[in-house]
């Protein structure tokens, strides 16, 4: 029997065995498994090409539920090539990104780069040390105050109040996830559309191609 049956019988719409092919290196097959069903379960996502899809890029966005956490490990080049001076200034980079004997001041980077007028306008973040915070968590990383409030409306899970739940729990990270998927992905897409939709581009498609292949030929 073919696991998307499974699916349409509405008993678990993933498997330890689909998570792990799926994710080879997911830690906990058995945990996330039962998670991620419940949340997608939560969610009301059980089309079978819907499940392939979140599948494929939760294992791409997340390194096999490996990492859930946003870096923010950047050199001081590296700041200002990926967030722009509109966002960071040259003397904010050059004070808090990673360079030669000074490592990357993370929780810095975090409010220079989520807060502020722009972290307020576009995440909601509101109170000083929002930025660091409502850093970017769980496998489709969850960013900003606001986020994590919907999250909180939505699932009943005190994410404002603990926000590191979401990487450290199975639970809050699956619910995170499918949330995520139902707020900001067209129903009906394919692997190229969900791609830019989960991340504006086409950032690790022939991974996440890969991934849906193999998901697609799970027995």
């Amino acid at each position: 029997m073919h696991w998307y049956h499974e699916v349409d019988k509405r008993l678990p719409a993933v498997s330890p065995a689909l998570l792990k092919v799926a994710m080879p290196k997911c830690p906990d097959v058995e945990l996330w498994a039962d998670e991620l069903s419940n949340a997608l379960d939560r969610a009301g996502i059980s089309d079978q090409s819907e499940v392939a899809l979140f599948l494929a890029h939760v294992g791409h966005e997340s390194s096999d539920l490996t990492r859930l956490v946003e870096s923010l490990n950047y050199s001081v080049g590296g700041l200002l090539k990926t967030f722009g001076r509109h966002r960071i200034s040259e003397a904010d980079a050059r004070r808090y990104g990673r360079r030669k004997g000074h490592p990357a001041d993370q929780d810095a980077i975090a409010e220079a780069v989520y807060g502020g007028e722009w972290g307020e306008r576009n995440l909601g973040n509101t109170e000083p040390g929002d930025g660091a915070r409502y850093r970017g968590r769980g496998p489709i990383q969850l960013t900003g105050r606001y986020n994590y409030a919907r999250l909180q409306l939505w699932s009943g899970l005190p994410v404002l109040e603990y926000p590191d739940r979401v990487a450290e729990h199975a639970q809050y990270g699956a619910m995170a996830a499918t949330w995520f998927w139902n707020t900001n992905i067209t129903p009906g897409g394919d692997i190229m559309s969900t791609t830019r939709e989960v991340n504006g581009g086409r950032n690790g498609l022939a991974d996440r191609i890969r991934r849906h292949i193999r998901i697609l030929g799970s027995p």
